[in-house]
């Protein structure tokens, strides 16, 4: 065993111990910060680990691969300065049960130990996933263990599920017939309700592109017929932007398309309504916060 590996007595066959190496904040506050996560054996080779960095630590799971190779996952971070919640937040036993949920999802611990088989019969199993997003995380940890990083993870996946949606809308507005930027100007037309119309300034100060981005949407949705430029009655200087029949059709169908395919996502997901209505309170926790 090298100077990085330190395993813990198995705890086969027992609750997790309260004087367990990892168990505890205070045994964890007295380990020193390092590179690499302290290893806990809780079974032949499967191993619950603890990053200690500089100002946060992290929950990690591995299972040996053969060939002296292991996968491994990060959980989420550890209760050293913040209440356990189940969910980010883990405290020792959640790690412990979230770590034999992905050892189950990936196959191993059909021979599992009695905490294994308790942990089986009391709670569903969700699948925790790994992904190159992980990858990235535990890279980043090992490398600068001095930075707490520990809200990186959060963050990347909130940029992927963007990507992900701007896929989904650029399908969408492939299928009426415009560009994802065209949808939005159409989309923003149409929400405003009857008759459709909102000032050029209104638009790019709404949909946060600049005013030659939006005269150059704007042209091609005119040349399209979906939306039409009419005089402003409060200021003859500028005009309104109006659409079409044929412009609130389209935005009515990439309407019907997005809601669609929210409705096959939100399936696919399997959250309850208080569980969206939670992810949503904490997003908008984030978004509240000035960068």
């Amino acid at each position: 065993m090298d100077s990085n590996e330190q395993v813990a007595p198995d705890l086969a066959g027992a609750e997790p111990a309260s004087d367990a190496w990892l168990a505890t904040r205070e045994a964890r506050a007295a380990l020193a910060p390092r590179r690499k996560p302290y290893w806990h054996a809780v079974d032949t080779g499967r191993h619950l680990g603890y990053y200690k960095g500089a100002r946060s630590g992290t929950w990690h799971a591995r299972v040996f691969v053969g060939s002296g190779r292991y996968e491994e996952i990060l959980l989420g971070k550890a209760d050293d300065h913040a209440r356990a919640d189940g969910l980010a937040v883990l405290d020792y036993r959640q790690a412990i049960e979230r770590s034999h949920d992905w050892w189950l999802g990936k196959g191993y611990g059909t021979a599992a130990d009695e905490l294994s088989q308790r942990i089986k019969r009391s709670r569903p199993k969700k699948r925790v996933q790994t992904d190159k997003l992980d990858e990235v995380a535990l890279a980043w940890a090992r490398e600068r263990p001095d930075l707490d990083l520990s809200l990186m993870g959060l963050f990347m996946r909130i940029k992927q599920a963007h990507y992900m949606h701007e896929r989904r809308l650029t399908m969408i507005s492939q299928s009426v017939g415009v560009d994802v930027g065209e949808l939005h100007v159409l989309l923003a037309l149409r929400r405003v309700g009857a008759p459709y119309a909102m000032r050029p300034t209104d638009l790019f100060r709404a949909l946060l592109v600049t005013s030659g981005a939006m005269t150059k949407r704007i042209d091609r949705l005119e040349r399209a017929k979906l939306v039409a430029r009419m005089p402003d009655d409060e200021d003859l200087r500028s005009s309104r932007i109006m659409l079409t029949q044929a412009g609130v059709k389209a935005a009515d169908a990439g309407m019907d398309h997005i809601a669609q395919g929210l409705g096959v996502l939100r399936e696919g997901i399997g959250m309850s309504d208080d569980e969206y209505s939670e992810a949503d309170s904490y997003l908008r926790r984030i978004l509240s916060v000035a960068f």
